[in-house]
């Protein structure tokens, strides 16, 4: 699957990455978080498509610090890349 970055992180919650990091997120992916969000919700966002598809991750209201991200995109591409830590609810 190819990833590269896109300027998006998505327009709204398809899934959830549950017990992983910021770094983990960035290992995956092969870049650090790269879009500019709302800064009283997101501290870490990021935009990609992975094969053409648009698709983004984010934290929201400090759920980084329990290790939870939101989701926007396809369920394959999350399961290709994050395996069990996502889930579509």
């Amino acid at each position: 699957m190819k990833i590269e970055p896109n300027d998006e992180a998505g327009g709204g919650r398809t899934g959830t990455l549950q017990n992983i990091s910021v770094a983990e997120i960035n290992r995956i992916l092969g870049f650090t978080p790269n879009v500019e969000d709302d800064p009283d919700k997101v501290v870490n966002s990021w935009g990609f498509k992975a094969d053409g598809i648009p698709c983004g991750i984010w934290d929201y209201k400090g759920s980084h610090k329990a290790g939870q991200f939101s989701t926007d995109g396809p369920e394959v591409v999350f399961k290709t890349l994050f395996g069990d830590k996502y889930s579509n609810r």
